[in-house]
């Protein structure tokens, strides 16, 4: 029963998770009622993703660290909680948070030094896209001189980095940066990932990221999907509106591997008699709206001779293990009606 409660909401809600505190539904508003299908066939058959890079490709705020080897770390954190949530426009915050590092030329070189921190699993992801011919790219509010070393690492081509370039003067001081790249200002990743899509005609685009200017890439024109990342930061406002929320890369690696094994069943409806059963304290059955999908009618329309649903209390995922007289009972009471 635990294995139909994990399929049913994974696949249909298109959320899961991989985390040992659950965020509560109360916490974040309902995700939009997109049907899963469709939301793996935008994945499965994309052209060309889109990652973000900071808290995403990479654990680290690239410019928080930065700002936090130059000595200004709290001050610029705050500018980028702020930038990422969506409450101020990012070309401020991008212009407060370098002015507030006042980086030389010295001191980048000497923070390049360091090699940047991968979120686990990206490396396995990007080489599975590369296998399955879709291009990458790496779009991002961050710098150009610290995302090509991460580009390097993942065998991405810098000419697929969208992000901004610090400048400096003929003494290596800070000169502020180019307001020419599209990625320096608010709606500037939807403009990116527009000019990907036209520039190399790409039928579907999907981006991949945590915070609010990845969020609006999901614009008329831009990208076809957006798949919120929260295995670093859990931006609930991004997360409530995105289209798949993922806190794991293997999630998007095991949908791109299983997707033809299944495909024979894409769309198929649970016809048999079925009761189904949950601990109240399941993972994903707490997963923001979950609840919603189950007890309003959405589960139903994907299992239409669902007869009853029972919630089991101080119950977590494996209640067979947990409570196995009384899970026993349930599914001996359910045979016994034929």
């Amino acid at each position: 029963m635990e294995g139909l409660m994990s399929f049913q909401a994974q696949s249909v809600r298109a959320v899961s998770r991989e985390q040992s505190s659950p965020v509560e539904a109360s916490a974040v508003t309902p995700f939009d009622n997109t049907l899963p299908s469709k939301v793996l066939d935008v994945w499965q058959n994309a052209s060309a993703v889109c990652f973000d890079v900071d808290s995403t490709v990479c654990i680290d705020e690239g410019i928080d660290e930065f700002a936090e080897f130059c000595g200004a770390g709290k001050a610029v954190a705050e500018w980028t909680a702020r930038a990422m949530n969506g409450s101020v426009p990012f070309e401020d915050a991008l212009a407060a948070r370098l002015s507030l590092i006042n980086p030389s030329l010295s001191q980048l070189q000497d923070f390049l030094k360091r090699p940047p921190r991968l979120s686990p699993g990206i490396d396995l992801l990007v080489k599975k896209l590369k296998d399955k011919k879709k291009d990458v790219y790496l779009v991002s509010g961050g710098f150009r001189q610290m995302i090509n070393p991460v580009a390097s690492i993942l065998g991405i081509p810098l000419e697929n980095i969208f992000a901004n370039q610090m400048l400096f003067g003929s003494n290596g001081e800070s000169a502020g940066f180019d307001k020419n790249e599209p990625t320096s200002r608010s709606g500037g990743k939807p403009t990116a990932v527009q000019q990907i899509k036209k520039a190399h005609g790409y039928k579907s685009v999907v981006m991949i990221g945590d915070g609010a200017t990845d969020l609006e890439a999901r614009m008329p024109g831009g990208a076809d999907l957006f798949i919120c990342y929260g295995g670093v930061q859990l931006r609930e406002s991004v997360a409530a509106k995105a289209d798949w929320l993922v806190f794991n890369f293997k999630d998007l690696i095991n949908s791109l591997e299983n997707w033809e094994l299944t495909a024979p069943f894409r769309g198929c409806k649970i016809q048999v008699p079925t009761k189904f059963v949950v601990g109240d304290l399941d993972a994903t059955y707490n997963v923001p709206g979950t609840k919603e999908y189950i007890h309003n009618g959405g589960f139903k329309k994907e299992v239409p001779n669902w007869q009853e649903g029972v919630v089991m209390e101080e119950v977590a995922h494996f209640i067979n293990q947990e409570k196995p007289d009384e899970i026993n009972a349930h599914i001996y009471d359910f045979i016994q009606r034929f």
